[in-house]
This record gives C-alpha cells, sequence and structure tokens, in this order.
C-alpha cells in the first residue's frame, strides 16, 4: 500500500488518545474559526502543512498569547511556501521544558530501525553525530522507547518522528503511515489534500508532454530545496530508489519523485530531461542527480540516454555552478552501450559521474551516495 503523509495535528490526536489522555490542540483551517476563538494560557502556533524546518523559517512560534496566535495565522494564512498554500495551522499549550530530544522509527523489511538522541529539536541535523540507533525485529517491542514503538506498530506507521520531545511528550511530529491502516480504520483522520500544491510550469509542461506522448513521463516538486533529485526510469524503480534514500536518512533531502517510462523517443526524452533540469536549477547549491532504473524490458535505455545526455550539455555550466555529482543505474536492452557513453560523455564535460550496472543492488548505489554525501 501506498505511504501517506499526515499532519502533525492528526499524529498528536491520535497519540495522546492511544496513550488514554486528551490532547487540546487545535486545528485552524479557515480563519472565521478564529472569530470566536478564545484560549487562556501560554500557546504554540505552528503551519502545519507537511514540510520540515518551520521553525527555522519563521513558521513556528512559542510562547505566545491567543491574540498572538491569531496574528500569526492571519499573517501567514494563504502564502506561499514550498510551493503549497498555507491554509492549515496548529494551535496547542505550551509545554514549558528544559530539554529537548529525537527520536524517529523507521519501518523496514526484517524489523523497525529507531534513531535517537539526548541533543534533538532545530539543530539535530548539525547534532547529528549524537544521534544513536536500535534495530528491533517485527515480533519484538523496544524497551527503552516502549511507549513510541507500540504507537508506531498499531497505528502502521511507515516513519514516525518526534523532534523534539520532553517527557515522553511529542512537541513536533512528523509522520507517514501504511494506507492499509486507514482500511482497517486504525489511524481516522481525513489525509490532506495533494490538490492543494500549486503546480510549477515545468510540472504543467511534464504533464502535458505525457498527455500527448505513448510513453509515460511524471514529475512532482517534493522538495525544492533538497540536494537529491531523482531521474528513474519506471514508476517501481522510482519509489524504490525513494524509499532507499529515506530509508538511509536522506529523505529530507530528496528534492523530487519523476519517472519516465514505456520506451520514449530520444526526442521525448530530451524535451522531459530539459524541462526536469529546468526545474532543478530554479534554486543554486550543491546537488545530487541519480539518473536511475531497474532492468528494462523494452525501452532502448542508449536512446533514452543519448536525450538525457544532450540535456545536460545544455545545461553543462549549471551543473558545474552547483558543483552536480550524478550516479547512473540501470539495465535492460542497450544498457552497456548507453552506460559507456554516458560516462565517457559526461566525464567529458568535467562533471563528477559513478556509473552502476544492473548488477549493482539499488540500496548499495544510495550506501554510495551517503557515505559522499
Amino acid at each position: 500500500m501506498a505511504r501517506k503523509r499526515v499532519r502533525e495535528y492528526d499524529i498528536k490526536k491520535n497519540f495522546y488518545k492511544f496513550i488514554g489522555k486528551e490532547y487540546k490542540g487545535i486545528m485552524i483551517s479557515n480563519l472565521d474559526q478564529l472569530d470566536n476563538l478564545n484560549i487562556d494560557g501560554n500557546l504554540v502556533v505552528k503551519v502545519d502543512e507537511l514540510f520540515n524546518k518551520r521553525y527555522k523559517t519563521g513558521l513556528i512560534k512559542l510562547n505566545v498569547s491567543i491574540d498572538e496566535a491569531k496574528d500569526f495565522i492571519r499573517q501567514n494564512y494563504g502564502k506561499i511556501v514550498n510551493n503549497i498554500i498555507l491554509k492549515h495551522f496548529l494551535i496547542e499549550p505550551y509545554i514549558p521544558h528544559s530539554d529537548e530530544k529525537y527520536i524517529a522509527i523507521i519501518s523496514e523489511r526484517y524489523g523497525d530501525r529507531i534513531l535517537y538522541s539526548d541533543k534533538g529539536g532545530v539543530n539535530i541535523e548539525e547534532n547529528w553525530n549524537s544521534v544513536k540507533e536500535e534495530f528491533i525485529p517485527h515480533d519484538e517491542i523496544s524497551s527503552k522507547f516502549e511507549k513510541f514503538h507500540k504507537f508506531f506498530k498499531y497505528a502502521e506507521f511507515s516513519y514516525l518522528e518526534f523532534n523534539p520531545y520532553t517527557n515522553d511528550i511529542p512537541l513536533g511530529a512528523v509522520g507517514e503511515i501504511d494506507g492499509y491502516s486507514l482500511y482497517k480504520e486504525k489511524f481516522i483522520i481525513e489525509y490532506p489534500d495533494p490538490s492543494e500544491k500549486i503546480k510549477t510550469d515545468e510540472e504543467k509542461q511534464i504533464e502535458q508532454l505525457d498527455k500527448n506522448s505513448g510513453a509515460s513521463f511524471k514529475f512532482s516538486i517534493l522538495n525544492p530545496n533538497g540536494k537529491i533529485w531523482l531521474m528513474v526510469a519506471g514508476g517501481g524503480a522510482s519509489l524504490v530508489f525513494a524509499d532507499s534514500i529515506y530509508l538511509n536518512g536522506l529523505g529530507k533531502e530528496l528534492a523530487n519523485y519523476a519517472e519516465y517510462s514505456g520506451n520514449p523517443s530520444t526526442t521525448e526524452t530530451y524535451e522531459y530531461a530539459k524541462l526536469f533540469f529546468k526545474a532543478m536549477f530554479k534554486e543554486s547549491g550543491e546537488k545530487i542527480l541519480v539518473i536511475g532504473g531497474g532492468i528494462a524490458n523494452f525501452t532502448d535505455v542508449s536512446k533514452t540516454f543519448d536525450g538525457i545526455i544532450k540535456a545536460i550539455k545544455d545545461y553543462k555550466d549549471l551543473f558545474i555552478r552547483d558543483s552536480v555529482k550524478i550516479y547512473v543505474r540501470r539495465g535492460g536492452p542497450n544498457s552497456d552501450k548507453g552506460l559507456a557513453k554516458i560516462r565517457e560523455e559526461v566525464s567529458a564535460l568535467n562533471i563528477p559521474i559513478k556509473v552502476y550496472s544492473e548488477d549493482t543492488p539499488i540500496d548499495e548505489v544510495i550506501l554510495d551516495i551517503k557515505e559522499n554525501f
């Protein structure tokens, strides 16, 4: 089943219910809700729109009054951030605390991996060397984090992060759950509507390219500031690459979802790659481009690579400007020819590139990226 990202409000509401407590947070999705809203005490107000780093971008306010919370919502409602229209806000009681901890639980094939640190909060990335981990087989529960792990398994999360948390109370929450949990009605929520995302010009043009072709072209921006960009052949392979990136702790750097398949022509692939790179270079900064795929059944790998190589040459200066490193993994008809060609022609442009054949597992490629990240 597909993973579905859920709002912080829904995670906390269900977590408090799971531990037998009342959650006093309020979701604001319409400015009219503010008219008769009166809450005593100190509060936290934050944007709840499925993206991270809100505190560092001024989208969280701590220890404020209800009037200050209302002003914050009115000032930010309807703004566009990360290509999302801000329409959902969370107001909850401010919890005084002296320590901030971090925990993330990731569902893997043979169990759950738990990452944790006593140095949580907005600077967890700077303190990543403090993060420890333990692996728990599927039929066991963590003794160190029993409450969190039981909730994770009950609601059938694929990923759950509490950062920070204090005294077993989550102050910030991010999560994705398996769609099967909705079917079993363990996690009762309304899933966020992806239609609220504003499509970029490149996304719209690739949609049109897809409609006008017998092949398939997909492209969606997830995080325009992400460092890892995926250009993957085949929808299944796209998900495998994305999952591997996510499970190796690099999910926050994943910039996009993309796939091309159905034996597109060299010209079609060239047009697709140009639009892809146009979106990729809107923000400057170091990047990693993964040109990936499984083992094609009938797509001529060499011909599609001809289109991609031509587009890379068009954008050569920007590849060099942003110190882009390219990782290629592909198999299928004429893949040996295509892999040799892309290695030779891209290296000649002085752009770093590593090429892997179908004999290299996808996870191994991602681990190589992680080691050199």
